[in-house]
């Protein structure tokens, strides 16, 4: 496993704002092979925006963490997550594109997977568009079972047709 640091993003607006930019950069350069235009750019002032994060940070519950490589202070990708009722759910995950295929995915998970036994959480959930066959491959290899799918209306005309999956932890204790 690869060694990264994971660092707090905390309710500093100027932090957030930081998050927030580098978030869109992740986001465009993934989604834009999955997604027209008019949603990407819709799903990130939807999901990423400087208001969105905030709120998320500050009401929701939501734990944001820049993932760094440890010897530059680089930022190499963002995790987001919430302790929700009886699980983990990880709304984020994500790395730039260097970053991918030299490990630091699995690295990512186990600091998610860390972060649910903190919270004394025995599961983890996510969704994801059923079209991106790249990151279900990813999740599916990692361990992640599809239990269900769901159809959600974002707004603005826009649907997202995701599975539901989720993780059992081994060990919570």
């Amino acid at each position: 496993m690869s060694q990264l640091d994971f660092v707090r993003v905390d309710k500093d607006p100027e932090r957030i704002a930081e998050l927030a930019i580098f978030a869109e950069g992740i986001f465009r350069e993934y989604f834009s092979t999955l997604h027209e235009p008019e949603k990407v750019d819709y799903l990130v002032n939807h999901t990423l925006s400087l208001e969105t994060l905030t709120s998320a940070i500050a009401d929701e519950g939501y734990e944001y963490y820049f993932v760094d490589d440890p010897n530059s202070g680089e930022h190499l990708g963002f995790v987001g997550f919430r302790p929700d009722d009886g699980f983990l759910y990880l709304s984020k995950l994500y790395l730039v594109k260097e970053a991918r295929g030299r490990g630091f995915g699995r690295a990512e998970f186990e600091f998610v997977k860390q972060r649910a036994q903190d919270h004394g959480l025995g599961r983890i959930r996510l969704t994801c568009a059923r079209d991106n066959i790249a990151s279900l491959d990813r999740y599916d290899h990692m361990g992640f079972k599809r239990i269900a799918c769901v159809n959600n209306d974002v707004g603005g005309g826009f649907e997202m047709n995701d599975y539901l999956m989720e993780y059992t932890l081994e060990d919570v204790s």
